[in-house]
């Protein structure tokens, strides 16, 4: 009987163990959402507190009427932006993410879904899928807030980004089938 009672303590102190470690996590990522919460914030632009952490924009992406959407919409030059890919309205080749006016192309995909870029010009700029199917727009404003008046040509109809068609005749949604 006394290996049974034995046995059963040890289960029981496995479980107050466990118990201990789920409070003190619990505590601590109460903690981190808390300082996040009440970090300061100016327009879309958030002070960050860890090491190597400047000002920087959080930014939404998503992916409605068949565009892409940045919300906020316009982007202030120079201050780094941290672009969170929605993957519930992202999907297929939209997930391969290009604005090449800045050097971007990621492919996102579930537990890496943050796009990372410093706008360093004022204008309304194009965001495009690889294949140039889903497509979008976005504004950066200058240190005054103002926009100016460049925008980027649109990305001609059939473009397959940089699939290698010559012709755009790619498949896929490229031109051809």
């Amino acid at each position: 009987m006394s290996d049974t009672f034995t046995f059963k303590k040890s289960h029981l102190l496995v479980f107050l163990a466990i118990v201990v470690i789920g409070v003190f996590r619990s505590i601590s990522v109460f903690a981190q959402e808390k300082t996040t919460t009440n970090s300061a914030v100016s327009g879309n632009v958030v002070k960050s507190a860890g090491a190597n952490n400047g000002d920087y924009q959080t930014v939404k992406l998503s992916f409605k009427n068949y565009r892409y959407e940045l919300s906020p919409s316009t982007l202030k030059k120079d201050v780094p932006v941290r672009l969170e890919v929605d993957l519930d309205t992202v999907g297929g080749c939209m997930r391969d993410v290009v604005i090449s006016s800045f050097g971007v192309r990621k492919y996102v995909r579930s537990g890496d879904n943050i796009i990372e870029f410093t706008p360093d010009k004022s204008g309304t700029f194009n965001i495009a899928c690889s294949m140039n199917m889903g497509r979008g727009t976005f504004s950066v404003a200058d240190n005054s807030g103002e926009v100016s008046n460049y925008k980027e040509a649109p990305i001609e109809a059939g473009s397959c980004g940089s699939d290698g068609d010559e012709d755009g005749s790619g498949g896929c949604g490229c031109g051809g089938f």
